[in-house]
């Protein structure tokens, strides 16, 4: 089966959601990795702030259609 025709079967809403979910947890976890590798190397501060809220912005996208999603002002 061709890429094609695999993106034109289209899946069903639910496995892509999950699928997206997912991908925005480990997203999540691989800016929870570096962010820690930051504080071991006494990184700046400023950076891992920006680390912090990205992985709580992944996290939160992450719930979108599963209990809500309210993004910070």
């Amino acid at each position: 089966m061709s890429n094609a025709t695999r993106i034109a079967a289209s899946p069903h809403p639910a496995q892509v959601d999950g699928a997206v979910r997912d991908w925005l947890e480990t997203q999540a976890h691989i800016v929870g990795y570096w962010r820690e590798v930051l504080v071991s190397a006494d990184g700046d501060a400023s950076l891992i702030a920006a680390l912090d809220d990205h992985a709580s912005f992944l996290e939160a996208a992450a719930r979108i259609g599963a209990g809500g999603f309210h993004r910070h002002q």
